[in-house]
């Protein structure tokens, strides 16, 4: 799909107008409701050739990486529900594979033999999370975990490069998927994700130094004064009524005492709140190879899978 099909298609789903001035140019009105991301601006003069961009210098070049572009992906993945898309990939090739399996494998011994190579579809899960920790004041943010289907891993490569996926909402390609999915697994990975995320985050903010002053200085208060309380208690001449108050307002003292302990605690440890707020499923175009490796007589049988995103191999769990 070329950029300027895809950023049409999406400030259309936005509400917005794409009016065509001439070839790769064009004025774009954005809706209001979406100014804040695109600086307060709601008409954009878009550019979508080298050419067209240099004669019209008060254009913006949509290329990967410029401003407008990455906002519109910001935006359809903030405002995704739940979705299925279909990612672009122009060429699905890759020049001596042999080469570049053996770089990937440089720790295994033995010699590599490609005997299959054919195309596949990939599947992530991007689940979108919004998370908060409420402790003196709440603080809130939301966060994507990117899951790659194949391996049931949280994928961290490929959600930072999610930005450079173009994608049509109907798929276009006849390839087969290679595993059977499950997404029950895929979800409880990336909730253990988040929610492992969320505590090291969790514990970033919390001074561990201060709280242990401040317990010290509370239990140091409250001692003393449960020490002159049990002072004023073994004074002579004192009726067992009278003592029996004393002792009475020293379980009060130490109620008083463990109530702050326990504000302090909560501060400290707060409450997390996750909630699962969307997911997106890409397809993606694969490269698999079966290979052999052979070593001292002993062969064994793999499949590697070659990414045109990350432009890296991965394999799955049980070859290995």
């Amino acid at each position: 799909m070329q950029l300027q099909q895809f950023v049409t298609e999406a400030v259309e789903n936005l509400g917005g107008v794409v009016m065509p001035v001439e070839y790769a140019l064009c004025h774009v009105l954005i809706p209001e409701a979406y100014a804040s991301y695109f600086q307060n601006k709601t008409e954009l003069k878009l550019s979508f050739d080298f050419e067209v961009a240099q004669e019209n210098p008060d254009s913006e070049f949509i290329t990967f990486g410029s401003y407008v572009l990455e906002q519109l992906l910001t935006i359809v993945h903030d405002k995704a529900k739940t979705t299925v898309r279909y990612a672009e990939i122009d060429r699905l090739e890759l020049g001596n594979p042999q080469k570049k399996i053996a770089a990937f494998l440089q720790d295994e011994q033995g010699k590599t033999i490609i005997e299959a190579e054919r195309p596949v579809l990939g599947v992530w899960t991007v689940f979108g999370y919004h998370t908060a920790f409420v402790a003196d004041e709440k603080t809130e943010k939301t966060d994507q975990v990117w899951v790659n289907m194949l391996t049931n891993n949280v994928d961290s490569v490929m959600k930072q490069k999610h930005h450079h996926i173009m994608y049509q909402q109907q798929g276009s390609y006849a390839y087969p998927i290679p595993v059977k999915l499950d997404m029950e697994r895929a979800l409880q990975e990336a909730t253990a994700h988040i929610k492992e995320k969320s505590e090291q985050q969790k514990n970033a903010q919390v001074d561990e130094r201060q709280i242990a002053k401040d317990i010290d200085r509370i239990n140091n208060y409250y001692d003393a004064l449960v020490a002159e309380n049990n002072k004023r208690a073994n004074r002579k001449g004192l009726s067992e009524t009278k003592q029996q108050e004393i002792y009475d307002k020293t379980e009060t003292i130490k109620l008083e005492r463990d109530k702050q302990l326990q504000e302090i605690y909560n501060k400290a440890n707060g409450e997390r709140e996750i909630n699962l707020e969307n997911a997106i499923l890409y397809f993606v175009p694969l490269l698999e190879y079966t290979i052999t490796r052979r070593f001292r007589g002993n062969q064994k049988q793999l499949t590697l899978f070659y990414n045109p995103i990350t432009k890296e191999f991965f394999k799955c769990g049980n070859d290995f």
